[in-house]
């Protein structure tokens, strides 16, 4: 593990959730999970323009079971706190997959990640993998309509990756 590297940055809070987002495209939400983040000091404002840039570049969306997930980022100058914005769209929106930007995924629930150390996004995406590997977790996630549901669900997931970390 990364000497530099605190998990426990990387926790999720309510004012970083949105629930049962009505969005037609990647960007959009993409957007607007980037102005909570801006609006609480994690992100600069070139900030959502450069996600979406990398998302178009690099596309992030994984064939999840349950529903389909995406972990759009944008570079660490983009950023100034490490944090986590997630969103449940409550109809899924088209996502390039992770590694085949020709296929399209289907994205119920969306992670945008604001990393300030290039090191931690590794272990960050390495603890998410546990969160998208948990089906019903995912379905429970995309169907709640509850930000506090969202938060206790993904902080307990975390945690238990962290416990395994240390």
């Amino acid at each position: 593990m990364n000497d530099n590297f605190d998990l426990d940055s990387f926790q999720i809070n309510q004012e970083l959730v949105s629930v049962q987002m009505e969005a037609k495209s990647a960007p959009e939400v993409i957007t607007e999970l980037s102005r909570l983040l801006f609006e609480r000091g994690y992100v600069k404002s070139s900030y959502a323009n450069a996600a979406i840039a990398r998302e178009e570049e690099f596309p992030t969306g994984l064939p999840t079971k349950g529903c389909g997930t995406a972990i759009p980022h944008a570079d660490v100058k983009h950023t100034i706190e490490p944090g986590i914005a997630v969103g449940t769209l409550k109809e899924p929106v088209k996502f390039g997959q992770l590694g085949d930007a020709s296929n399209q995924i289907d994205v119920s629930v969306v992670f945008l990640l604001s990393v300030t150390q290039p090191s931690a996004q590794v272990y960050l995406l390495k603890s998410l993998v546990e969160v998208y590997k948990d089906e019903d977790l995912l379905c429970k996630l995309q169907a709640a309509i509850d930000p506090h549901v969202i938060v206790e669900e993904v902080n307990t997931a975390l945690a238990k990756v962290k416990a395994e970390i240390r």
